[in-house]
Parts: structure tokens; sequence; C-alpha cells
């Protein structure tokens, strides 16, 4: 059965609109500054999506351009970064991957944990948009939130295919938070053999591919009462936007399953402009 992002995405942006009500009544407009050092299309079509939603839903979304030469100037970048910093009209900083800079954690660990709506950094005061975005789309599946959920979540056997720090990170780092050890979380990686691989996939109940590559295991290891959610992203020979599965592949080979586009994607948009609005109101209350 496939999950619709783009549906449950709807849900989060009735809540955000309620925030945002709020804030507009005070004359608050929450402000996105997204930081780029890249012309590539991956990222302008990332940048052009967050513009377009955040100028649907009231959010004020504005982009900071850094060519090669600023990028390898680290003054330069401090400089740029504190400044939005310390702008009490801008309330989340992110920095548009993928990138051509060599420095992106040296850029990424100077933006203010308040404003840090990527949900990167070690002590960020909000959660990754994708991972909350996952968490989402398993609450939908089992019917469930808040503690129950978790508690529900941690008797099943979770395997996550990838670990890169946009996507397997911060899934990792999400569920260490809920208190998930090594055996209720299994990671597959490029170390991983062909045979440990097996047993992983045979016994998984939740599978969270975030490769970016398509077909990155064996689909004929997908049980049909497993949950795959696809976070991996890559570009076609077309441009298009892919994931890790096709979904003609995938969907008769397990129980529930995302697709990219119009899956975790939609999510994730939703969740960045949450966090947005999250830090906008936290400026209002100190």
């Amino acid at each position: 059965m496939k999950i619709s992002g783009k549906e449950l995405a709807s849900e989060v942006y009735q809540d955000v609109q309620k925030k945002l009500l709020m804030l507009h009544q005070k004359k608050v407009v929450p402000q996105l500054v997204i930081v780029k050092s890249s012309n590539i299309d991956a990222v302008n079509n990332y940048i052009s999506q967050k513009i377009k939603k955040g100028e649907k839903v009231g959010i004020e979304v504005k982009v900071v351009d850094m060519n090669e030469r600023d990028c390898e100037n680290r003054k330069l970048i401090q400089k740029k970064i504190i400044g939005l910093n310390k702008s009490a009209n801008i309330h989340g900083i992110i920095f548009q991957k993928p990138s051509n800079s060599q420095i992106d954690e040296a850029i990424e660990e100077l933006i203010d944990t308040q404003k840090d709506v990527d949900g990167f950094l070690e002590n960020s005061f909000h959660k990754p948009p994708v991972y909350r975005g996952v968490i989402k789309v398993l609450e939908k599946i089992f019917n469930l939130e808040g503690d129950e959920f978790i508690a529900y979540l941690k008797t099943k056997k979770v395997v996550l295919i990838g670990k890169g720090k946009t996507g397997g990170q911060t899934i990792i780092s999400g569920l260490k938070t809920e208190g998930f050890n090594r055996e209720q979380l299994t990671i597959i990686d490029s170390k991983t053999s062909e045979v440990k691989k097996k047993e992983y996939l045979i016994n998984a109940d939740i599978i969270i591919s975030a490769v970016g590559k398509l077909n990155p295991v064996d689909l004929n290891l997908f049980s049909k009462e497993s949950i795959l959610i696809d976070i991996g992203v890559h570009f076609d020979e077309r441009n298009k936007i892919r994931g890790d599965f096709n979904e003609e592949d995938i969907q008769d080979r397990v129980g529930y399953y995302t697709t990219t586009p119009g899956g975790i994607g939609a999510l994730t948009v939703a969740y960045l402009m949450d966090n947005v609005v999250n830090a906008a109101i936290h400026t209002i209350i100190n």
C-alpha cells in the first residue's frame, strides 16, 4: 500500500497555518535564509521548492549566494553567518546541499542552534525534517502517536540502508534520542557483507533506504509484510528527481511503501517550514 507524503504534508501545513496566524497577528513574518554555494540543477530545484512553499504558506524565504571564491574565504563565511545569526528578523538558516564547497561542516557549525532548522547540529533546537517525515509516515501506518508510538516502534526490527549526513545520519540520531539501541536499529552500508544484508532485510519490519541511487539492494530480499520508506534522492538521465526504488518494482513486494517524488520529500519541506515557524515562536516567547 502506497503512503502519500503529499497527503500527510497537508496535515502538517494545517498545523503550520494555525501557528502562522498567531505570528502574523503579532506582526511577525517567519523568515528562512538558504545559503547556497553551488549552481547545479539539484540545488536550484530544492531551493525553488522551498521558495514556492514558503510563499504559499506565508513564510519569507531568501537566498544568500556564495560562490566558490567566497567559500574559500573562511573569514568571509564567518562574517556572513554571524550576521545572519544576529539578525532578529531571521528565524531559520540552512546550507543547501549538495554543494561544491569543501567546508560545508565548517559553515554549518557557525549556525546558531536556535536557527538550525535542518537539525543537523548536535545540540540543535530542532529535529531534522527528514526524520520527522519518517516518523509521521510510521505513525500513520501504525495509527499511534507520542509515547505509545515510540514504545510500539521499539518492538520492531528497523533496518537503515545508508548513513549519509543528510539522510541516514538524521535517522540514526533521531532514533537514538528516542532510546533505540543497536538491537533495535540495524545499519547496512558499503562494508556490510551480502550474507548480512540478506539476514537483516529478510527479517526487517521497517526498511529505511537513504542511499541516493537506484536499487541499492536486492529487491527479492524484501518481505511482503515489511514497510519500505524511501528517503534516498538522485536525478535520472532526464534530470528528474528519483528515489532508491521505482514504484512498479516494489509495490507488490512490501506491505507499505513511500515513493520519490511524492513521499518523504514533501514531508521534509513541510517540517522544514514547521521548524522555521517554531523558531519564530521561540523568539517571541523568549
